[in-house]
């Protein structure tokens, strides 16, 4: 019985998320006695996997411990999306663990529902496009992002140029879709959202669309199927796509901590030192992020010559220096 009375007060723990819950309304919710619930609260507290924070007036509210500041909870909660750049998410998995902390990975479909999480403090960090970033910021996200991340991965893969075009909201593949028409006289394009890349994929294969705008590995595949390709890279060269970006809430030696093992991370891919799988933890094999490396590169800062290329042809009004400058750390 105890494990089933367990595993009930989690899954209503996971719902109530950062806010917690009453202990008795814990126990109204799970069905079980106060007394049960009492014990496993115990022994979930002494796991350090629930903690009991102050509520209103003298009460105290039960949460799971990996929502708190990662100073308190030892939990690093990381949101991203199923992108083949990401090849140093072992290194700094492997430096947040050295330093005391557990990681979560939390898979969202798009960048802007993983930045949107952050912005609501439902995960600690984000590893998503800067000029996602920069847009949620300017609109009041209190987010503020590391320098550093990759380079490059955005392609446009179509029938026909100049047509409607398939993107990711308020995402490096939105840019590029921009940036590229604009480049070739065509102006901004007619843009329509997917919510997930492969649902973009199977809409662009049923010719709902002219182009696609995609990140790895989805436009190497797209590609090895017969559709031609343009990078974004063509016309502005090397291009920032995702960086790391934290609530403003988390402590200052958590900050500090991440800031570090993120640039390590950094660094030794950029060096070369890669997990033989590195991205098998989000779906990707191996094949596929070979193929992909040929796309990327990765540096511990930002050089605005990229950056400032890349606004040349997409700034506007979310999106300038400016916000980019606003969300930055240093």
């Amino acid at each position: 019985m105890e494990p089933e009375i367990r595993e009930r007060v989690l899954r209503i723990l996971e719902r109530y998320g950062r806010s917690g819950v009453g202990q008795g309304e814990l126990v109204e919710e799970s069905g079980y006695s106060k007394s049960w619930v009492s014990e496993v609260l115990r022994e979930l507290e002494e796991r350090g996997l629930v903690t009991r924070v102050p509520g209103p007036g003298k009460t105290k509210r039960v949460v799971l411990s990996k929502f708190l500041d990662p100073s308190v909870g030892r939990t690093v909660r990381i949101a991203l999306v199923r992108a083949a750049e990401y090849v140093y998410l072992p290194n700094f998995i492997s430096h947040l663990r050295s330093r005391g902390y557990e990681v979560e990975l939390v898979l969202y479909g798009n960048v802007s529902e993983a930045t949107a999480s952050l912005a609501r403090a439902e995960v600690h960090l984000a590893i998503t496009p800067i000029y996602t970033q920069a847009a949620y910021r300017a609109l009041g996200a209190p987010i503020r992002a590391y320098r550093g991340g990759a380079l490059g991965g955005a392609s446009l893969v179509y029938r026909r140029l100049g047509g409607r075009v398939l993107s990711s909201r308020a995402s490096t593949m939105e840019v590029a879709a921009v940036a590229i028409h604009r480049a070739l006289g065509y102006g901004v394009p007619d843009i329509r959202y997917y919510r997930r890349p492969e649902e973009g994929v199977e809409s662009f294969l049923r010719g709902e669309a002219d182009s696609i705008a995609i990140w790895e590995p989805y436009a190497s595949d797209l590609e090895r199927g017969g559709f031609r390709r343009t990078r974004l890279s063509d016309y502005v060269g090397a291009h920032y796509c995702c960086t790391l970006a934290r609530h403003e809430n988390l402590s200052p030696e958590v900050c500090e901590r991440v800031g570090e093992s993120w640039e390590r991370a950094l660094a030794e891919v950029r060096r070369g030192a890669i997990s033989p799988d590195p991205l098998k933890m989000i779906g990707i094999e191996r094949a596929d992020v070979e193929r992909a490396m040929r796309e990327y590169e990765y540096a511990e800062d930002l050089e605005w010559g990229h950056v400032k290329r890349v606004l040349d042809y997409a700034s506007g009004f979310l999106l300038n220096r400016t916000s980019i400058e606003e969300l930055l750390d240093g």
